[in-house]
């Protein structure tokens, strides 16, 4: 029998750290001409010096870190408050994706630095945690980095986690791993997790318990400013189906229910919102092999909208527009959901009170179950179900409103996040 100590665990824990090192630099070199092409699909030489920590850096207090655009856009009214809280305090904030960076540089001109995480291997973040050298680093939703969180600790920075959730299947995957899942969680000194469900996960895979805490979700305290309704709403239909972040796979299906649908009511345009921004051009061919009436959002720009005229539809071309236009939807659709993907966030329509409809597939979304037993939303499993759920709502409107202020009703029990949050990084920056 082989009898492990204290020091045999550490050194073990140790040694998959390292193990892990040289995996990453091994992908980073495999990915490198991948990281390049991104480089020139936006923001060009910055994204790759930042992605590899060859840039200058500043020191900063606080540096927090979120992925992506719906990352990024949950955390925005946190971040507001952050700032508004402690303007003399340097703020980092970090993305990965170029959506998520547009959205920061927007929505978060409070900043003293926006920029792309550097990858997770000691030759590109050793370099930018000396120079940032936070006093307090903030994760989102469970973003872990064995490297950073690593390095991080070892320069005195504590480390928060905020928004956390664990999805089945990542549990799985981490349970595989829960010596080194462990090991990185004992570098985090405070974990703040949405629900108590997510909080059993992840002291199942070895989280101290005295910092684990239930929080709430940060994207509940959302906040969207409004805006005039514009003039272009005059090119679209009387009511409007708007279809937000849908994927790859699923404008198919919403323009087949779309179709069924306008059989019944010729009074009906469609607002179609894809997800990824290379995904437009795709959806335009689509719309025109099929013979569709439409516009390009960014064409109303060019001035190519006639005047008088109206367009079946409208393809949603732009970046951080989606969030205030489901307030001039009739009813709203949330994609990612209608196919595997994992869905994506319905309190967007909910703040405005609009009726929801979202597919099956809402698994980074677990709270749309509460949607659903509070008769705020509704689910469909495919575009003749859409289609019908639709058609319903329209033919009747005080059910389609009832369900919008029940939906607008949910935001409001369960907001308070960011107040928790700004009192444990109080705690952390004052004493």
């Amino acid at each position: 029998m082989v009898r492990y100590t204290g020091n045999s665990i550490c050194h073990s824990s140790e040694r998959m750290l390292l193990l892990y090192n040289l995996l990453s630099t091994m992908a980073l070199l495999f990915y490198l001409p991948v990281l390049v092409m991104k480089g020139r699909s936006g923001n060009g030489l910055r994204y790759i010096k930042e992605r590899l920590g060859m840039d200058s850096y500043q020191k900063a207090d606080i540096w927090v870190h979120s992925v992506s655009l719906g990352e990024t856009m949950a955390i925005l009214p946190f971040l507001k408050r952050l700032k508004a809280e402690f303007p003399d305090r340097r703020i980092v904030l970090s993305t990965t994706t170029h959506t998520g960076q547009r959205l920061a540089m927007e929505g978060f001109q409070g900043a003293d630095r926006i920029m792309y995480m550097p990858w997770d291997s000691w030759a590109c973040m050793k370099r930018v945690i000396d120079l940032i050298s936070p006093d307090l680093f903030i994760t989102v939703e469970t973003e872990l980095w064995p490297v950073l969180f690593n390095s991080l600790k070892k320069r005195g920075s504590r480390i928060i986690l905020l928004n956390g959730r664990i999805s089945e299947r990542s549990f799985k995957g981490y349970m595989r791993i829960r010596p080194f899942m462990k090991r990185v969680l004992a570098n985090v000194d405070h974990i703040y997790m949405q629900t108590p469900l997510d909080a059993r996960r992840i002291l199942a895979l070895g989280a101290d318990d005295a910092r684990v805490r239930v929080m709430g979700n940060l994207k509940f305290d959302i906040q969207i400013d409004g805006r005039e309704t514009p003039g272009w709403i005059q090119a679209l239909r009387k009511r409007i189906l708007l279809a937000g972040s849908t994927h790859r796979g699923e404008d198919e299906l919403i323009l087949d229910a779309y179709q069924v649908i306008r059989r019944r009511f010729d009074d009906v345009s469609l607002i179609l919102a894809p997800r990824h921004p290379e995904r437009f051009d795709d959806v335009e061919g689509m719309l025109r092999g099929r013979g569709f009436n439409y516009i390009r959002r960014t064409a109303i720009e060019k001035g190519d909208l006639h005047t008088g005229r109206l367009y079946d539809i409208l393809l949603l071309d732009t970046i951080g527009e989606l969030s205030w236009l489901f307030s001039i939807a009739t009813i709203a659709f949330v994609g990612g959901s209608l196919l595997p993907y994992g869905g994506h966030n319905i309190l967007e329509p909910a703040y405005w009170g609009k009726p929801i409809i979202f597919g099956p597939h809402m698994d980074n979304f677990p709270f749309a179950r509460d949607f659903l037993d509070g008769s705020a939303a509704i689910m469909v499993r495919d575009a003749k179900d859409l289609a019908g759920v639709v058609i319903e709502l329209l033919e009747e409107p005080e059910r389609a409103e009832g369900m919008g202020r029940r939906a607008r009703a949910m935001i409001e029990k369960h907001r308070g996040a960011t107040d928790r949050a700004l009192r444990l990084i109080h705690t952390c920056l004052v004493h």
